[in-house]
């Protein structure tokens, strides 16, 4: 029990100051055990960090696999922006994905080959999930651009969003979502077959 409240705790402050900014102690104040307790169920701070981050990948890309399946037969542009204001929601309301967002920009630095790697393999996997989506656009008609190169272009959307409201604030991104999507939508789809969102 006390393996999840830490992991649970640990979330919730790493999300919210970031790693330099959480202490072990700080840590088992919040789940109301003592700082050596931590050591029975983790090495340190940085086996808890990269545990709770894995775990928020996997969540995450669970959480991209539903979507997905769930949301595979709405039209392309609806299927996309629903992601995208999903996406904006939840950096809001889940502590998952402000934590994935605020390390995904700004590791630490004597973790960054290990959060990279697992970043990496993350972003891989939901590139791999979003192309089963365009090809089938592609395949449909709905889109005139390569299914891949519109996988990597819906990424690097996300990317820019995400800097957005980490360090630009709500409006910043609201407004550079706007405009990135007016853009990207023009270039990936077939005007004689959808229409504009």
């Amino acid at each position: 029990m006390s393996y999840q409240l830490i992991k649970d705790a640990a979330l919730d402050l790493f999300a919210t100051y970031g790693y330099e900014g959480t202490s072990l102690a700080d840590i088992a104040k919040e789940v109301g055990i003592k700082k050596q307790s931590i050591y029975a169920h983790f090495k340190g701070k940085d086996d808890l960090f990269l545990q709770v981050l894995k775990e928020t990948f996997s969540i995450e890309l669970k959480r991209e696999d539903t979507y997905l399946r769930t949301n595979f037969d709405k039209p392309l542009n609806v299927f996309l922006w629903d992601a995208l204001q999903s996406y904006m929601y939840r950096f809001h309301h889940d502590n998952r994905l402000n934590l994935w967002l605020r390390n995904a920009f700004l590791p630490p630095s004597h973790l960054y080959k290990e959060v990279i790697a697992s970043l990496y393999d993350y972003i891989d996997q939901v590139e791999q999930l979003y192309l089963k989506r365009f090809q089938h656009a592609f395949d449909q008609g709905e889109m005139k651009q390569s299914p891949g190169i519109a996988s990597m272009a819906f990424s690097a959307l996300l990317d820019a969003i995400g800097v957005e409201m980490v360090y630009g604030g709500d409006m910043r991104a609201s407004q550079k979502l706007y405009a990135s999507w007016q853009i990207f939508w023009v270039g990936i789809s077939n005007p004689n077959e959808t229409s504009n969102n």
